[in-house]
């Protein structure tokens, strides 16, 4: 308590009032060690609330980027499968086309084979 060794020679006591003193200073420290323990721990809570907010903002943060990401592939994959869809038709219908004039182009072709001029053209 500010006393050093110098002072207490000024101010002579008895055995027992220098023990209280003792005494008194020693649980004046625990006091103190008690608070500061306290507010620490105080301090160490809102950090860890603090921590906590800042946590919950940025996965909220990350969880809205991943739902429009998630959107943006739904919505791209929607379209690519109508296009799939699209072109299925599209080759279908080709394929189709081609399996009905099928006969008539094979006979198309063989009447042009078979019906070629031999004769060598006039000079």
């Amino acid at each position: 308590r500010g006393l050093s060794g110098s002072s207490l020679l000024l101010f002579p006591m008895s055995g027992q009032e220098g023990i209280d003193r003792l005494l008194q200073a020693e649980q004046d420290a625990t006091e103190i060690v008690a608070k500061a323990r306290k507010e620490k721990a105080a301090r160490i809570k809102q950090a860890r609330d603090e921590a906590e907010a800042e946590v919950k903002q940025y996965r909220s943060k990350l969880e809205q980027q991943f739902q429009e990401s998630q959107s943006m592939a739904m919505g791209g994959s929607d379209k690519s499968v109508a296009l799939a869809v699209e072109t299925e038709k599209g080759l279908s219908d080709i394929t189709r086309l081609a399996e009905s004039n099928r006969v008539k182009v094979v006979r198309e072709i063989l009447t042009w084979v078979s019906s070629v001029d031999t004769t060598p053209p006039v000079a």
